[in-house]
C-alpha cells in the first residue's frame, strides 16, 4: 500500500493486484476489497492524530464492477462524522478511474477512563 494524499479525514492510497488477492474467476476477492474498506475507514480516523482507531461496529461494502491482476486500485476514504463515541467513514475504490466498489465503515472510538466513563478519544 502506498498513500498518495493525507489530511485530516480524508486519505488516498493505491494498491497493485497481486495474484493472492484474486478470487477463483480471477477477479479481485470481494473479501480482499472489504478488507481494504475496513482498512481505509480507519487510516482516515486514525488521520484526525488518534494513536488507535476504535473498534468496528459496522462494516458494508457494494461491488460495482470487477478488476483483476495487474491493475492498480486506488481507494478515497473520508470520515463523514466525528462523533462522541462513534466515526462514520465511507471507501471509495477505484480501478482504472472506474468505481469497483464503495463501501461505509462505523467505528467505536471512545475509550474507558478509570472512572467506568465513556470518553471521546478527539
Amino acid at each position: 500500500m502506498r498513500l498518495l494524499t493525507a489530511d485530516a479525514g480524508h486519505v488516498r492510497g493505491e494498491i497493485p493486484i497481486e495474484k493472492g488477492y484474486l478470487n477463483a474467476i480471477g477477479g479481485t476477492h470481494g473479501g480482499w476489497l472489504s478488507t481494504l474498506v475496513d482498512v481505509g475507514g480507519s487510516l482516515a480516523v486514525a488521520s484526525h492524530g488518534f494513536n488507535t482507531t476504535g473498534v468496528s461496529t459496522d462494516l458494508s461494502v457494494s461491488f460495482l464492477a470487477a478488476s483483476g491482476e495487474g491493475s492498480t486500485v486506488v481507494f478515497d476514504a473520508q470520515v463523514l462524522k466525528m462523533g462522541r463515541t462513534l466515526a462514520y467513514t465511507r471507501v471509495d475504490i477505484f480501478s482504472n478511474d472506474k468505481m469497483i466498489a464503495t463501501g461505509n465503515h462505523t467505528k467505536f472510538v471512545a475509550k474507558e477512563t478509570s472512572q467506568g466513563k465513556a470518553t471521546s478519544t478527539e
